[in-house]
C-alpha cells in the first residue's frame, strides 16, 4: 500500500511540474533582449566597431535611416518605409552576415570591380547579396522589394 501511494505522489508531482513549466513557457513575460543599439551617426557606430562604413544617405523608395550596432562587431544600415526594409551590413570576417536562410531558387556569383558579389533571389530579382572585401564582410538584404541585379550592382558600388 505505501508503495502505490508513493508511486501515486510521484505521479502527481511530475504533473505539476509539468503544468508549471507549461503555463510559464507560455505567458509571454519574458523577452530576448534586443542586441542592437541605435547610432546617430555612422561616425557613432564606427567608435563602438572600431572601423567604419560608407553608405548612400538615402536609397530610392525609401524616406528614413536607421544606424544601428551590434554587438560592437557589426554595423547595420537599415532604410525603411512603411514596412518595407532595405538593410545594409558590415563586419570584420567572410562569413555570411545576411541573416537571411531562405533557400532561393536562384544563386548566381557575379563580378562586380573587383568584387565578387553572390546574389540570391527568385525570378530574376535580387532578395541578398553578399560579399567580402579587405577583410571585411558586406550584405545588402532587398528581400521586403527585390532590386534587379543592375539595382543592386549600383547599390554594392556605393558601400564601402
Amino acid at each position: 500500500m505505501k508503495k502505490l501511494i508513493a508511486i501515486i505522489l510521484c505521479g502527481l508531482s511530475v504533473c505539476s511540474l509539468a503544468a508549471c513549466t507549461s503555463k510559464n513557457a507560455t505567458s509571454g513575460n519574458a523577452e530576448i533582449p534586443n542586441p542592437f543599439v541605435d547610432c546617430a551617426t555612422l561616425a557613432d557606430a564606427a567608435k563602438l566597431t572600431g572601423f567604419d562604413i560608407v553608405v548612400p544617405d538615402s536609397v530610392d523608395g525609401y524616406d528614413t535611416r536607421t544606424i544601428q550596432v551590434m554587438d560592437n562587431k557589426m554595423i547595420q544600415v537599415i532604410y525603411s518605409k512603411g514596412e518595407n526594409n532595405l538593410l545594409i551590413r558590415k563586419q570584420a570576417g567572410s562569413d555570411d552576415i545576411s541573416g537571411d536562410y531562405t533557400q532561393y531558387s536562384e544563386t548566381n556569383t557575379v563580378v562586380l570591380g573587383t568584387l565578387q558579389v553572390t546574389m540570391k533571389g527568385e525570378n530574376g530579382m535580387v532578395s541578398v547579396a553578399i560579399w567580402t572585401d579587405g577583410g571585411y564582410t558586406y550584405a545588402i538584404d532587398a528581400q521586403d522589394v527585390p532590386m534587379n541585379s543592375d539595382d543592386i550592382g549600383a547599390l554594392i558600388g556605393n558601400v564601402q
